[in-house]
């Protein structure tokens, strides 16, 4: 196994680092707009106010997972295998289908909900309706066409603009909510307006690229049901409801064991160590799509060389952002957020070396479901996310926010150490879903 990671080709590299320029220049403007409307929000709300904003979101956000079926890996990874295949039409009839059918049922469930749950987290009861409000999102989340379509195709810089352009939007909506003086509720709308913007947006641009690239007529052709495609539909998104507790029960956790105020802080923590993912994501992106046509190709020996060093380009830029996030991190909460968010500033220090961890080892997570093992990425999420519930808790309870990220840090090595040993142990990548 050890010369699979042998090669001197770097043209994929390349169009990697290309590809996810456009992506990261986008994501930064669109990320410093979205800072600053974050920030006036927070400044505007106070942290409690803002912990009702957060839950909500947080709220939405898990309905969402469970609910409703994520489709754009299958997209990009079958995508890839028929683009020019008329077997590609079934292809995209049968993820718009998932996608329309459980977006609905998500809906519902969200909606139908939403009082019995924050009733049951002993919740403040105004959060039930910020998240009825929120669920409407959901409707928009059609992931086959918001995500999938656009980076099958390489369609990074239009994304890019149209990310920039809803944060513009954001930003001017708070502004005007700012100076009309509006409550809550005001900046609860704008942020809904703006998510259902961006995602109508990229369901309209994915329509014309269909279209642009000789793919017009896929709606007329014949259904044909993938069973290995519907295998891997239904394995990874047990793999994003297993992920849940680690993507939001942090703040659930803390909105049960600490105060609310205690959730708005740490939310402009993560914020300020999201920096770090804003970065991490475009890799995802761009590197996702050209490990599953490498392997469509059977170029296994080349996929493992890009993952090895995508992981060593990352390790050396990542070591210079966190340290200068290490070294500006209060300067940046006490100047943009108060002092009253300075209170536990360690816990922002952990969390961003915690972050270049799983920033350095982003290709793993990627290769791993590029690969086929998406079922085995459930188990080990079952596995690493038991771990990461039981541990939030307890440790939330006996340190606050610090055992959050302690219970973190132990999911993130536990999960990525069994991922590469399954790597290893079983080199014919790309050959069926296990």
């Amino acid at each position: 196994m050890k010369n699979i990671f042998l090669g001197n080709r770097d043209d994929i590299i390349q169009r990697i680092i290309k590809n996810a320029g456009i992506v990261l220049s986008g994501n930064l403007a669109a990320s410093v707009l979205n800072v600053i409307s974050f920030t006036i929000v927070a400044n505007q709300l106070g942290p409690k106010a803002l912990g009702f904003l957060v839950l909500a979101q947080t709220y939405s956000a898990v309905i969402n997972d469970i609910f409703n079926v994520q489709t754009w890996e299958s997209m990009v990874m079958y995508g890839s295998k028929t683009l020019r295949d008329i077997k590609f039409s079934s292809v995209i009839k049968t993820n718009l289908a998932i996608d329309i059918l459980s977006a609905i049922v998500a809906f519902v469930f969200a909606v139908s909900l939403a009082q019995w749950i924050v009733g049951l987290l002993n919740w403040d009861s105004e959060i039930a309706s910020i998240a009825t409000l929120y669920s409407f999102v959901i409707l928009t989340r059609i992931t086959s066409f918001t995500i999938g379509i656009p980076r099958l195709f390489d369609k990074f810089a239009k994304i890019s603009i149209f990310q920039v352009s809803t944060a513009v939007f954001k930003l001017a909506l708070v502004l005007a909510a700012v100076y009309t003086n509006q409550e809550l509720i005001g900046y609860v709308y704008i942020y809904i307006a703006s998510e259902v913007l961006l995602n109508i947006i990229l369901i309209v641009f994915s329509l014309k690229v269909l279209s642009t690239e000789h793919h017009s007529g896929w709606w007329k052709e014949k259904l044909e049901f993938n069973r290995e495609q519907l295998r891997f539909i239904w394995w990874t998104n047990l793999r994003t409801i297993v992920r849940i507790p680690v993507r939001h029960f942090d703040m659930v956790v803390i909105g049960t064991v600490i105060s609310l105020e205690m959730v708005g802080i740490y939310k402009v923590y993560k914020e300020i160590a999201s920096t770090v993912k804003r970065i991490q994501d475009p890799i995802n992106q761009t590197i996702f799509p050209e490990f599953t046509k490498l392997l469509a190709k059977k170029e296994k020996q080349e996929t493992a060389r890009v993952a090895k060093k995508t992981i060593f380009l990352l390790s050396t830029v990542s070591s210079i952002i966190i340290g200068v996030l290490l070294l500006t991190a209060g300067l940046i909460v006490e100047t943009f957020f108060g002092a009253e968010y300075l209170i536990e500033i360690n816990a922002l220090h952990a969390l961003l070396v915690v972050y270049l961890l799983s920033f350095i080892t982003v290709p793993i997570n990627s290769l791993f479901i590029a690969s086929g093992f998406a079922k085995s990425s459930v188990y080990i999420l079952l596995f690493t996310n038991s771990m990461y519930l039981a541990s939030a808790y307890y440790f939330g309870l006996l340190y606050g926010i610090y055992g959050i990220v302690i219970a973190y840090t132990v999911q993130l090595v536990s999960n990525k150490g069994l991922k590469v040993y399954l790597l290893y142990k079983h080199p014919d990548w790309g050959e069926g879903v296990r």
